[in-house]
């Protein structure tokens, strides 16, 4: 049989408890960080994307040229090609010719979930210019 004293300094279940009580914090940090890593990625895929669509409208701008951008659906439809990693749709992509620059802006939504957490929403978005 125990005593209350012995009871009292009795250590077996400790670290059982001490895990129990930071489960929660060390599974959200965890999910954190890779939840982080995803939006890295896909914000640099959407920033290529863009960047390489403002350069082929830029570059390539005849008709019939492999590829083809000479139109602002022709950039949106190539900026899909380039976003890799990602299944982004050619209406997410705009195009504007001011000042002599072609741009093209780009924007994604983006969910994190992370457990024991609320939903959070993201819009990424990037611009690329290249001179016309």
């Amino acid at each position: 049989m125990f005593s209350a004293g012995t009871a009292i300094r009795s250590e077996s279940g400790v670290t059982a408890v001490e895990f129990a009580l930071l489960l929660p914090f060390f599974t959200i940090l965890l999910f954190g960080i890779i939840e982080f890593g995803q939006v890295l990625f896909l914000q640099a895929a959407l920033q290529h994307a863009v960047t390489e669509a403002a350069r082929c409208a830029t570059i390539s701008g005849a008709a019939g040229s492999t590829p083809d951008c000479s139109s602002a659906g022709n950039v949106a439809t190539y900026a899909t090609t380039q976003a890799y990693g990602i299944a982004v749709a050619a209406s997410a992509f705009s195009t504007s010719n001011a000042s002599g620059f072609n741009c093209v802006n780009a924007s994604y939504p983006f969910n994190i979930s992370i457990p024991l957490m609320p939903a959070i929403n993201l819009t990424l978005t990037a611009k690329s210019c290249y001179p016309a």
